[in-house]
């Protein structure tokens, strides 16, 4: 009967002591919410913003008149940085329409006027997540990365599905099309970015690149960028600040304007104004100044 009763004893202390030290156990902190990011872009031609149907004056060496015919653009590789200098990738939101596995197009014509490309539709901003924390700055890179490039427009979702933004599935899509009528060309003159010299298929397939001499895909890096208050800004003005948008360099198998070709004259201070190299291989003069934080 003592023994008994001493271990019935000693087994109440144990589950006593269990059930208080369970008690004492602190529950994990509930999970921090992601931060909702939402950025927009403004494309402006010197101080006045952009619109199909508008006349810009006072472009380029030649102070030209320029009337819009598009404005569209790819970026990928969306990244915020912290006040520790720390960059967090930006999770874009995959709307099924303008973003999708982590690239973004941006649209800013709606098909009036002399802009007969695209869709009525337009899309002035990305959207995403990020941990929650304080961010500083914003870097992305312009275009599209080698394993979204080289795909079948005919059967890719969107937004690759436009064939008025793709070159050909070796070459791949056009980053960044900006296109307008001025006095000298009234035909039009045209900037096309993209990667060029690009290689054939990877061995054992029929489509797609194994790499492209030029890229083209330039990197934007804004310091001083808060993504609460903040607007990204694209100045017509400054990317064709040294470029004569009135005449068309006279070299044989060049485009009207600039079509990314490292043969063309016409693309070296386009290239330049984008933080882009016109050797395969070589870095940059300096970098882009074409996009801006405001």
């Amino acid at each position: 009967m003592t023994l008994s009763f001493a271990r019935s004893t000693l087994l109440l202390s144990i589950v006593v002591i269990g059930a208080t030290g369970c008690g004492d156990e602190e529950s994990p902190p509930p999970e921090t919410p992601p931060l909702e990011v939402s950025i927009p872009f403004e494309v402006r031609a010197g101080g006045k913003p952009f619109a199909c149907g508008q006349t810009y004056t006072g472009l380029g060496t030649t102070g030209t008149t320029y009337e819009p015919f598009d404005f569209r653009m790819y970026l990928h590789d969306v990244r915020l940085v912290t006040d520790a200098g720390q960059e967090v990738p930006l999770k874009l939101k995959e709307d099924g329409e303008w973003q999708a596995e982590g690239a973004a197009l941006l649209d800013f014509e709606n098909k009036t006027s002399l802009c007969s490309n695209g869709t009525t539709k337009t899309n002035t901003r990305i959207t995403g997540t990020v941990p929650e924390g304080h961010y500083h700055g914003l870097r992305f890179r312009l275009g599209l990365p080698p394993e979204l490039n080289h795909q079948d427009v005919s059967t890719a979702k969107a937004p690759f599905n436009d064939p008025t933004l793709f070159w050909g599935w070796r070459t791949g899509y056009v980053f960044l099309r900006v296109d307008g009528r001025t006095t000298g060309l009234k035909a039009g003159h045209f900037m096309h970015l993209g990667s060029t010299d690009c290689a054939g298929p990877p061995p054992g397939q029929t489509t797609g690149s194994a790499g492209c001499a030029f890229p083209n895909t330039p990197e934007v890096s804004l310091e001083a960028f808060s993504p609460e208050t903040g607007k990204v800004v694209l100045d017509l003005a400054t990317l064709f600040a040294d470029t004569n948008l009135d005449s068309n360099s006279e070299v044989s198998n060049t485009s009207i304007g600039c079509m990314s070709q490292k043969e063309d004259p016409d693309c070296a201070p386009i290239f330049q104004r984008l933080g882009l190299s016109m050797e395969a291989g070589a870095p940059a003069v300096a970098p882009q100044t074409f996009i801006r934080a405001e």
